[in-house]
């Protein structure tokens, strides 16, 4: 195992949850009066919501706050078939638990993060996260990595930080520990990593080797 400690962002790399933010947001803007197609949608979600907000809503005068209620509206009305682990990532984190590493979450995603850890089993195999709702400014500033490797006392040349969007690999880079790029569309085909992987298992077999 290349890495002791491995840093997971949520949504994009462990679970695969743009589908149903990207029907959420596009059903939202329609009720708003800012219609958009998924094809439209999907890139933008991918950078961020607020980019998907900042481009549809916006410049309709649409505040953030509307936009945000009918988006979670949206959200909330999918069932749990919607929101799933991707192929492979249970295993990759029980394997690095069983060969003796430990898994950390580092999200934006508030407290239905801890839900779905929760209803997949995800959480026993965690040993700390960080959340929207910690008091840490968002990435890729390295506050919240930083953080959570003082508080556990980590030596960085052991830790990885692993993500779907330039802002994780960034935060990564800006708290001075390896990073790695789950990839699977090649949304980010020009962004500069040692490490890319387009599978779970994939990079189960590069950085965990079990």
């Amino acid at each position: 195992m290349l890495y002791r400690h491995f840093f997971w962002d949520f949504d994009g790399t462990l679970f695969d949850t743009y589908g149903r933010i990207t029907r959420a947001s596009v059903n939202a803007l329609e009720d708003l009066g800012a219609a958009a197609s998924f094809d439209q949608v999907y890139p933008v979600v991918k950078r961020s919501l607020t980019t998907c907000y900042e481009r549809f809503a916006a410049p309709l005068g649409i505040s953030h706050e509307t936009f945000l209620d009918a988006y979670h509206a949206h959200s909330e009305s999918e069932g749990a078939s919607s929101i799933r682990p991707y192929p492979g990532a249970k295993e990759a984190l029980e394997a690095i638990v069983l060969s003796g590493g430990r898994n950390y979450l580092y999200t934006h995603r508030g407290g239905s993060a801890q839900q779905w850890m929760d209803h997949y089993g995800f959480t026993p195999l965690f040993c700390d996260q960080v959340t929207r709702w910690d008091p840490f400014p968002l990435k890729p500033a390295p506050d919240a990595l930083n953080y959570l490797c003082e508080k556990h006392r980590l030596d960085k040349r052991e830790c990885v930080m692993i993500g779907d969007r330039d802002i994780d690999l960034d935060a990564g880079k800006n708290a001075g520990m390896a990073c790695a790029l789950f990839d699977p569309e090649n949304f980010y085909p020009d962004y500069d990593t040692p490490w890319r992987f387009k599978s779970m298992p994939a990079l189960h077999a590069a950085l965990i080797g079990q």
